[in-house]
């Protein structure tokens, strides 16, 4: 059917002549269980598709990009795109840029075939392993929860012969938990997305989302530092790394001359590694190819605190002379981005108990109310959601309400401990790391 679609998309291009065009077609299917309380409220399936399509027009040593997006598929509406997709193309201009020619590509497993085959029942199942272990929690209730299970089909078809397709399944869980003591009431509501089946690690998760509510309850503002030692779990690890080195180490940073990076330069401390993964098994972002139909790969960024190589995706490989990496991403609204696929960062060389046994003073950060760093200078400040002070090796007490204040870029250079154990969280798979010289207010 898919192809169909593909086909007649492609029909209407080539009868209005069109030389330079790529149309790129996702089906998307949701599967949901909403729970009010402990109780089933709502269950939706939704199927849907969208398209987008680009269309070249070469300006000597500028290239016009035409972009535009449908969700349908009426003759009149497809010819109407493309000459908005053409017009666009004419009045835009960028830097040269052609669409990637064919090249082999080693098809990854993305999609879990139980999934593909019954998703509802998958779903159904899941959801009841979700609330059973919520009701199994003591001295907590659930508000609300909402179990997902997604499965997307993608294509990508273009005029220099890319016949392209993919399939992936990933899931998301969001859910409340409320605990209340001596008239006290907390709160803890999160949410994520998982690749895999065992990266949902029900028991495990609900036991800690209903711990982090409980110790919400007795949990005091931090003892203030200006030279404090902080321990970034996975999670908040992702949201102060990804938006930063992530962006630094891009292409088009080099090119707009904001990253502060040279390759040979010493950017962290010798014991980080981290290396930008699109093949990663378990990654949310994992494909054989990225969203302009070039290879995925694996590339080292960082090695051993030395930054190594850069980030490209097909316009700023071309603009430098270079080979894209893989690194094209698609944005909501069809237009190719250069952006990391997954990030993963080697593993220490001791676990998360023995860092926090080897630290006198300090604290423990498990979730920021938010976590958002300047992407260019890397400067943060966040308050504290939930964490812990350490002290002389042991978790004191519950913190929250205080504040994290850094630089992201002098962070990675100041790192003192790695863990073994890693997690993934969404599109990294991070250890918990430790870093000195932060700043923490209450």
């Amino acid at each position: 059917m898919s192809i169909e679609r593909l086909d007649k998309i492609e029909a209407v291009l080539k009868s209005k002549k069109i030389q330079e065009f790529e149309i790129y077609f996702v089906e998307k299917s949701i599967f949901e269980t909403i729970f009010l309380k402990d109780k089933p409220e709502n269950e939706r399936e939704i199927s849907d598709f969208e398209y987008f399509i680009r269309i070249l027009t070469q300006k000597e040593n500028k290239t016009g990009i035409g972009v535009v997006k449908g969700n349908s598929l009426e003759a009149s509406q497809i010819e109407k795109n493309i000459d908005t997709c053409v017009l666009l193309s004419k009045i835009n201009s960028s830097s040269k840029y052609d669409f990637p020619s064919k090249v082999s590509i080693s098809p990854i497993t993305t999609a879990d075939k139980t999934i593909l085959s019954d998703p509802l029942k998958i779903k159904n199942n899941l959801a009841e392993d979700l609330i059973f272990e919520v009701r199994k929690q003591k001295d907590v209730l659930p508000t609300f929860l909402r179990f997902r299970v997604h499965s997307n089909h993608s294509y990508l078809r273009n005029s220099n012969d890319v016949e392209l397709d993919a399939k992936k399944t990933y899931f998301f869980i969001e859910f409340s938990l409320k605990a209340q003591e001596n008239g006290k009431l907390s709160e803890f509501w999160n949410e994520g997305y998982y690749k895999e089946k065992e990266h949902l690690n029900l028991n495990e998760r609900v036991s800690s989302w209903a711990r982090k509510a409980k110790d919400t309850l007795t949990a005091v503002e931090p003892k203030p530092s200006d030279d404090a030692i902080v321990i970034f779990s996975p999670s908040v690890l992702k949201q102060a790394i990804n938006p930063v080195i992530g962006v630094h180490a891009l292409g088009k940073a080099h090119a707009e001359k904001i990253s502060r990076f040279n390759i040979g330069d010493v950017i962290a401390s010798e014991n980080i590694t981290i290396i930008d993964d699109g093949l990663l098994e378990g990654g949310l972002n994992s494909n054989s190819w990225d969203s302009e139909g070039n290879p995925h790969q694996i590339t080292e960024v960082i090695k051993n605190g030395v930054f190594q190589n850069r980030l490209y995706d097909q316009m700023y490989a071309m603009l430098e002379g270079k080979q894209s990496t893989g690194n094209a991403r698609r944005a909501e609204n069809g237009t190719v981005v250069n952006g990391m696929s997954n990030f993963k960062i080697a593993p220490g060389d001791i676990s998360f108990e023995e860092m926090i046994s080897n630290i006198k003073e300090g604290y423990y950060i498990e979730q920021f109310s938010w976590l958002n760093p300047e992407e260019v200078s890397g400067n943060f400040g966040a308050e504290i959601r939930n964490g812990y002070y350490i002290k002389n090796g042991e978790f004191q007490n519950p913190i929250k309400l205080g504040n994290v204040s850094g630089n992201v870029l002098e962070m990675v250079k100041n790192c003192l401990f790695i863990s073994k154990e890693r997690e993934f969280t969404e599109n990294t798979l991070f250890p918990y790391m430790a870093f000195k010289n932060l700043n923490v207010s209450s």
